[in-house]
């Protein structure tokens, strides 16, 4: 089974900026989410039987990570970049008005997602989704206690392709930073 969390809430979220490859320390919240996210898990997860615990390479996932394996050890850590967030290229660090002044009309006729595959420098969605599907393929989520530490885009990302299903229908289930999702032959049990 595997288990998969967003971290904790961080200053630039609180600011309303976006991140992507940027990072921001965890705030008092977001620490308290990841230790909420612990206790969860430590429920979740079979006593006595190997934990592999992977995280983005992200320092709010690795801070998020940190924290939560320290409910639940012993664990194998291992970091993946394929779990980062979607990178936002210039648009990291701004928020979605100054991105509408800094780039007129580059919002324009976008939806709720797809908004972001247009950020100058920033990640494609088919390389986004491929590097998530990738990592989806080679950790197989019905062997063994798997956790993994992602992002918003990141986790949405994985929950999508492991249920073929698009963001819309898997952003309805809600994005907290305190939310567990187990995939587990074919489906996605939020906790």
């Amino acid at each position: 089974m595997l288990l998969l969390v967003r971290h904790g809430e961080t200053e630039l979220n609180c600011a309303g900026r976006l991140q992507g490859h940027m990072d921001s320390p965890l705030t008092e919240l977001g620490k308290h989410q990841a230790n909420s996210v612990g206790v969860k898990l430590k429920a979740l997860i079979t006593a006595g039987v190997p934990v592999t615990l992977w995280t983005s390479p992200l320092g709010r996932a690795q801070e998020t990570a940190a924290i939560i394996a320290s409910h639940i050890m012993p664990v194998l850590m291992q970091t993946d970049d394929r779990l980062a967030e979607i990178a936002l290229g210039e648009w990291e660090g701004m928020t979605m008005e100054d991105i509408e002044f800094t780039h007129p009309g580059a919002l324009d006729g976008t939806g709720r997602f797809d908004w972001a595959y247009r950020a100058p420098g920033g990640e494609p969605e088919e390389d986004f989704l491929s590097r998530l599907k990738s990592w989806l393929d080679d950790i197989n989520p019905d062997s063994g206690q798997l956790i993994a530490v992602s992002h918003g885009w990141a986790g949405m990302g994985l929950r999508s392709l492991y249920l073929g299903c698009s963001f819309e229908e898997v952003s309805a289930k809600g994005d907290s930073h305190e939310a567990v999702f187990a995939f587990a032959r074919g489906s996605i049990e939020e906790h």
